[in-house]
């Protein structure tokens, strides 16, 4: 049976999330978390006396295409004990999170997953993609263009209290520049930044780019040596930046730190530019490329029309959703002029241009992925090229959606 917790019952959650997860919470990370909780929206499954499971979400900000800022409710904090998996605790429990986004009229829900094809039988799609990239760095430079000019601007170490004052206000202004850019939840910045014991803090390293006496970015790594790697390794933990010269700047920094062979990127775009700056390009190597942020749209006519789209045009969806049949039916789009979709419900039994089940629109609804690629695989189904064609147009965007943030 799954519930909502009660007061007495949220430092028991945590221990679910320690045992789910296999990893024990450091008491400071406990108490941040004890903040960070609302306990309204914490749920768990109940196996009698005893919790089994608990999953919540935060309300949270994302970027949709057209650079729309739009509210979203970010899950987090999925856990099952190991011992009363396959019992369907899990199904239960998204079951009751999404009567109750429904119920708050949150139109959105996105989450990460530590596996593969968990929530796609829930609804949710993988909206966004990243890599995680090793460079070799010997002998490393970058190719600069006669027109790149560096000049005024900085890059300075900063820390942890001067980064927890200037880095989230960087990250809240680069967020509307791309689709698929998450807002950090609470919690996010004592990950990224580390709770201020030495333990934590000797490990860190907090950089920011500065121009005009203006912060327009950001790095965050840390410094060790790898098992099997010769040689001490950067892990570039985060770098966000406003600007095209701040992005060079601190790509620039972060090649020539000395005593390091080897950078080793957290996840980052697929479309990295400083690759082609690089005097090897061959030398950045993709370590992993796969999905980021899973979306789930708990109410597809709104959440269409939330978004922006590229082109003009009309087209009408058939969605199945076996999980919240609310969605299920037929949606007519039109865009015309500003980018703006006017969206609406259609009696079933007519005709669609497109017809696919409710988390393969929740793939294409970053602009992502192309239309036609998965028809071309079978996930959608097209009444015409001509159809595919214009959704391709119209949904599919600019650059590859990307969330700095995880959660």
């Amino acid at each position: 049976m799954t519930t909502p917790v009660t007061h007495d019952e949220v430092e028991s959650v945590f221990e679910i999330l320690e045992r789910g997860f296999g990893e024990r919470i450091p008491s400071a990370y406990r108490q941040a978390l004890r903040k960070a909780t609302i306990p309204d929206r914490l749920l768990v499954s109940r196996d009698g006396a005893e919790i089994a499971g608990t999953v919540t979400s935060e309300p949270a900000q994302m970027t949709l295409p057209g650079e729309v800022v739009a509210p979203v409710a970010a899950v987090v904090g999925v856990a099952v004990l190991p011992t009363h998996r396959r019992q369907g605790r899990l199904r239960s429990m998204m079951r009751y999170q999404l009567d109750d986004l429904r119920a708050r009229g949150e139109d959105l829900a996105v989450l990460t997953s530590s596996e593969a094809r968990i929530y796609q039988r829930f609804g949710y799609g993988p909206a966004t993609l990243a890599s995680t990239y090793r460079l070799e760095k010997r002998d490393l430079s970058l190719l600069w263009p006669e027109r790149v000019d560096l000049s005024g601007v900085a890059v300075r170490f900063v820390e942890r209290d001067e980064a927890e004052r200037h880095f989230p206000p960087l990250l809240a202004a680069h967020q509307p520049t791309r689709a698929g850019e998450v807002s950090r939840l609470r919690l996010g910045w004592e990950d990224l930044l580390g709770v201020t014991t030495e333990d934590e803090q000797k490990g860190r390293f907090f950089v920011e780019c500065v121009q005009a006496g203006e912060p327009v970015g950001y790095a965050v790594y840390r410094i060790g040596r790898d098992p099997g790697v010769s040689g001490r390794v950067l892990h570039l933990v985060e770098l966000c930046a406003l600007r095209d010269s701040s992005y060079l700047a601190l790509w620039s920094y972060l090649l020539e730190v000395d005593l390091v062979d080897t950078l080793v990127t957290g996840h980052r775009p697929t479309d990295e530019p400083v690759r082609w700056l690089l005097s090897d390009p061959r030398r950045m190597v993709p370590l992993r490329t796969g999905e980021h942020t899973y979306a789930r749209l708990v109410e597809v006519a709104a959440s269409l029309a939330a978004r922006g789209y590229f082109c003009d045009g009309e087209l009408t969806v058939a969605v199945t959703d076996p999980f919240c049949e609310w969605n299920t039916g037929r949606y007519h789009l039109s865009v015309e002029g500003n980018g703006t979709a006017a969206v609406e419900r259609l009696p079933l039994g007519g005709a669609a241009d497109l017809t696919a089940d409710v988390s393969v629109l929740a793939s294409l609804y970053l602009g992502g992925l192309r239309p036609s690629a998965l028809a071309q695989i079978g996930l959608l189904e097209a009444a015409s090229p001509r159809a595919l064609a214009t959704a391709d147009r119209l949904f599919l965007g600019p650059v590859p959606p990307f969330s700095t943030t995880s959660f």
